[in-house]
């Protein structure tokens, strides 16, 4: 709406109001008002990118039946000094607070946030946080489906209660300072489908510590879990599914310096939208079954030491948005049979 301007006191006297969303507005240089806790019976509320700054108030644990609560913002434009107040919100089921300043808030904020009964997803992605991610000896948010703590700097061992929220599907603590071994418990989560460990240099373990029966993303780029592509297919065959990867939409296993060629497990792969084995040292033909995958979109193969040419096959993939094929030994990948069907083709690398 571009909203500017004053938010009034007089909005209280909407004594009956459930859902309050000012998101994506611009009220600039002011804070988010105090009297908003006087709104006892809001069940949503949405003030995620509307230009507010500053401190959030305590005021907001008196919105005892909200259940919903995104404070997004730009560029550190909200901070928060403790999340104590957040224990009163019974139940708060979905809490965003991406790009909030928690920088002060100490390692207390996953004791707080575990004192939800309801709590099903939570989002802090690039909120500052860096001190140890504290231990947990008992859960209460145990219906929590969504974790998203990514771009952190987390100075801790991988937090080991994650193995016992059995209710998991979304996993992401990808740029983290996370270290140690992982979780092998994580293998045992029934329900996870999306899982981003992406740049962790200082992890120990092997795939086979996860679960790939359900996952239809996963992101293990850049980190130090696995090195082979053999490797990776022999610890997906300890799933206990006949054909594990027949979910999987999308794949990233880029900067891990892979070594071997392309397996043909990879042949199973039919959902397959986004693959992404960029920047390793991969060998060998590249997969003429590749051309089947009818909803692929982005392959990013550079960077690899790939050879012979690029299949006929690939001019099947009408989906196809971009290529990357730079860095390479293939010849001959310039043809009408290649590129006279790829209508949704944006971007292409490759040496000419």
């Amino acid at each position: 709406m571009n909203l500017s301007g004053e938010i009034r006191p007089s909005l209280i006297e909407l004594k009956y109001l459930i859902y309050l969303n000012l998101s994506g507005n611009s009220f600039e240089h002011i804070s988010i008002p105090k009297f908003f806790g006087s709104l006892k019976n809001l069940q949503y509320l949405n003030l995620s990118n509307c230009g507010l700054w500053g401190a959030i108030p305590p005021t907001l644990g008196n919105l005892s039946n909200l259940q919903f609560l995104d404070l997004s913002s730009h560029e550190f434009q909200l901070f928060v000094k403790d999340l104590e107040w957040m224990t009163s919100l019974v139940s708060l089921r979905h809490l965003k607070m991406n790009y909030v300043n928690l920088s002060m808030v100490g390692s207390h904020w996953v004791e707080a946030l575990n004192k939800l009964p309801f709590f099903t997803e939570l989002h802090l992605q690039q909120c500052g946080l860096s001190s140890p991610i504290s231990f947990l000896s008992s859960i209460n948010f145990s219906s929590l489906l969504v974790i998203s703590i990514g771009y952190n700097s987390f100075r801790s061992k991988f937090p080991i209660w994650l193995i016992n929220l059995s209710s998991l599907v979304y996993i992401d603590v990808s740029s983290n300072k996370l270290y140690g071994h992982i979780s092998p418990g994580l293998g045992e989560l029934p329900n996870l489908q999306h899982f981003d460990l992406s740049w962790k240099k200082n992890l120990i373990g092997s795939c086979s510590q996860l679960n790939f029966c359900n996952l239809k993303h996963l992101d293990l780029a850049s980190n130090t879990l696995t090195r082979t592509f053999p490797e990776f297919v022999k610890d997906i065959k300890n799933c206990s599914s006949e054909d594990p990867l027949l979910e999987l939409s999308y794949l990233d296993l880029s900067e891990k310096q892979l070594v071997g060629g392309l397996p043909k497990r990879l042949n199973q792969m039919e959902k397959l939208m986004h693959l992404d084995l960029y920047n390793n040292k991969l060998q060998g033909p590249i997969l003429a079954s590749f051309g089947t995958f009818k909803n692929l979109n982005e392959m990013w193969l550079g960077l690899n030491e790939l050879n012979g040419s690029l299949p006929v096959s690939f001019g099947q993939l009408f989906e196809f948005v971009l290529l990357d094929v730079f860095g390479n030994h293939l010849t001959k990948i310039l043809s009408e049979e290649h590129f006279s069907k790829l209508g949704k083709l944006k971007i292409l690398w490759m040496e000419v």
